[in-house]
């Protein structure tokens, strides 16, 4: 068993794309990133790993720094897998600030990297990765989602920064003020207004093959409690599945109840989880 480095993110989609597409929208993360980079074709620095056993692909890994390492789920999933890749990384002096995703491939590899390094992996969250094909009917209410335009970034800035640091994404609530412009400027991001005021907001982030995935689901405390974030996120996976998207995802935290109950009643069911820790 070894593990080989890849540099052209169309080569590695297409070793690894069998694996990951076993489960399309609990691999959203890696999948949507290597169809961006696929996409657009940006230098962006990102560190594709695969794991070899008898020449064909087994597992892989990635990261886009300055983020953390992103461990899939696949089919099979053995611990001999996560073992070698640990250990090319300690080997190869690779920076590993942290690990997300599949529940059982991180622990492990919190375990083995433990061993190696001396390091003390801590648990920063525990996230649901939530799968939609039928949108189920909500009761109407006034109000309409728009999609936010650049007059509302001085608002957008604030909330982004906002839910950075509700959900302790140190990453989101430094970057707040790029994100939102350019989330803005791929038309991304959407505002639910109510009589012509904005009151929560919604992003759709990353696509796969066959879905898309929403986040940066926001709604400021004098707001909360009135369904806004439910309405912006049935709106927008409305308008993603009319769309052409088969079905849609998101990550809740899996410490919040209200949230997960709520994504649950419009058609979201649970399709895996997503665990986070940092070293």
């Amino acid at each position: 068993m070894v593990v080989r480095k890849e540099t052209d993110p169309v080569t590695f989609l297409n070793q690894v794309e069998g694996l990951l597409m076993h489960g399309e929208a609990q691999n959203n993360l890696p999948l949507g990133l290597l169809e961006d980079r696929k996409r657009t074709g940006t230098d962006q620095v990102c560190h594709m790993l695969t794991v070899i056993e008898r020449e064909n692909p087994v597992y892989a890994a990635l990261r886009t720094p300055p983020h953390l390492w992103i461990l899939p789920s696949t089919e099979v999933m053995e611990k001999p897998f996560i073992k070698q890749l640990v250990d090319y990384l300690h080997g190869g002096n690779y920076e590993v600030p942290g690990v997300l995703g599949d529940r059982r491939a991180v622990q492990w590899f919190v375990e083995e990297w433990e061993n190696v390094s001396g390091l003390k992996g801590s648990l920063h969250m525990e996230q649901g990765i939530y799968r939609l094909d039928d949108l189920q009917p909500i009761a109407d209410a006034p109000g309409e989602l728009v999609p936010a335009v650049e007059s509302d970034l001085p608002l957008l800035q604030a909330w982004m920064y906002q839910f950075g640091i509700e959900t302790g994404e140190k990453n989101i609530s430094e970057r707040a003020e790029v994100l939102a412009a350019e989330m803005v400027e791929e038309r991304k991001i959407y505002l639910w207004k109510v009589d012509g005021e904005p009151v929560s907001m919604a992003a759709r982030a990353r696509a796969t093959k066959n879905g898309a995935t929403i986040n940066a689901v926001y709604t400021p405390d004098i707001f909360k409690r009135n369904g806004y974030a439910s309405k912006a996120v049935w709106h927008l996976t409305d308008k993603l599945l009319r769309s052409g998207y088969r079905f849609c995802s998101l990550y809740t935290d899996m410490a919040n109840p209200t949230s997960n109950s709520i994504y649950k009643r419009i058609g979201y069911k649970h399709a895996g989880d997503s665990i986070v820790y940092t070293f």
